[in-house]
Parts: C-alpha cells; sequence; structure tokens
C-alpha cells in the first residue's frame, strides 16, 4: 500500500460540492451517526452538550440530536457557504433550537476549557495539516470525565481510486499521532474501510 498523501484542500471547496457530498452519503451516514449515539446512550451522555467537529452541511450534528432529543449539539465548520447552509439544513430539520452552528478551525476550537460532555468528528481528520492539534483541543474543551468518537476514512488500496482515502491515515499511524498529543484514555479500532478514535471503555 501506497504512503499518506496530503489533500490539498478540505472537503468542500464550495456549496455545490457540499451539496454532492449531502446526497451521496445519505446512505451510509446513518449507521455512522448510530454508532456515535449508541456509544453516548453507553456513556451516559444524554443530555448536555455536544461538539460535532467539521461538521459540513451539518447532517451528523441533525441526525444525531434527532435520536437524543436531551443534548445540545454545536457543530464547528469553517466554510462559510457550507456553515449557513448547514444553518438552513438545521431549521428545515426542525432541530434549530438544539442544533447549532459555529465557525472555526478543528486546531483552534473557539470554546472554554471543559465545555463539551462528548466530542465527535466524522471524516474530518485526514484533511488536517496536524491532527495532534485537534487531539489536544478536544482534550481540553472536553469536561473531566467527557468521551470522544472520532471516525474517518481508512487508508487502503482504494487511495489509487480516491484521493481523499489516499490522504488518510493507517491505525499505527493514528497511534503513533495519539501517542504524542494530550488526549487521554483512547483507543483505536480499524475496520476495513474506517478506523475509529474514542475513549476507552
Amino acid at each position: 500500500m501506497k504512503g499518506r498523501k496530503p489533500v490539498s484542500h478540505g472537503v468542500f471547496k464550495d456549496i455545490q460540492e457540499a451539496e454532492h457530498y449531502d446526497r451521496e452519503s445519505r446512505m451510509w451516514m446513518r449507521n455512522v451517526v448510530e454508532g456515535f449515539a449508541a456509544a453516548a446512550e453507553r456513556w451516559g451522555i444524554t443530555n448536555g452538550k455536544v461538539l460535532d467537529i467539521g461538521s459540513g452541511s451539518g447532517l451528523t450534528a441533525i441526525k444525531f440530536a434527532g435520536m437524543l432529543p436531551g443534548l445540545q449539539v454545536t457543530g464547528l465548520e469553517l466554510c462559510e457557504p457550507v456553515l449557513e447552509q448547514a444553518m438552513r439544513n438545521a431549521s428545515n430539520y426542525g432541530v434549530a433550537d438544539r442544533v447549532s452552528f459555529e465557525r472555526g478551525n478543528a486546531a483552534d476550537i473557539p470554546f472554554e476549557k471543559d465545555t463539551f460532555d462528548m466530542v465527535m468528528c466524522l471524516s474530518t481528520l485526514h484533511l488536517l495539516s496536524d491532527p495532534v492539534q485537534m487531539f489536544d483541543e478536544v482534550q481540553r474543551v472536553l469536561k473531566p470525565g467527557g468521551k470522544f468518537y472520532i471516525r474517518d476514512y481508512r487508508r487502503t488500496w482504494l487511495g489509487m481510486l480516491s484521493g481523499h482515502i489516499g490522504a488518510c491515515y493507517t491505525p499505527q499511524e493514528i497511534a503513533g499521532l495519539l501517542e504524542r498529543s494530550e488526549l487521554q484514555n483512547w483507543e483505536v479500532k480499524g475496520g476495513i474501510f474506517w478506523l475509529s478514535i474514542l475513549s476507552r471503555e
């Protein structure tokens, strides 16, 4: 398998790419969000505040909030047009009272220390120039005892067909990055196409 090749831009260059991603991801995204929600319930996080890093057009945050109505969910997104689409989506899905979005960078999260009960992140890790900075920030904004669930593609031979998969990490590479970070009590789980970084049970 070839080495990692970083991408030159984020997932979305404009709103058209975000809308395309929404259409293409609906089939598999529900299963992923159900995994986030199941972990939150297992950890006893059914009330409180959740941060979704790299929220894109907001579907992960919106679907997650729909499954756990006791939670307030904040999405963090860097691309301004996509952020505006996320706000519209929250309103259209009827969850704007519990789901909000802020513009910000995963390497410099614009919230105070000890703010969130849970942090989740989907398909954003491979876009970052330094994932260690995000891991450190996750630890900072989590409340004591807070939990995290980060999921991304796993680099495989499919990287020859997709630049994004080619930019992803192997479980061993992620473990090396985590060991350099301040994030605590983590474990890495690798699947065929996905890898997950989550709070150890």
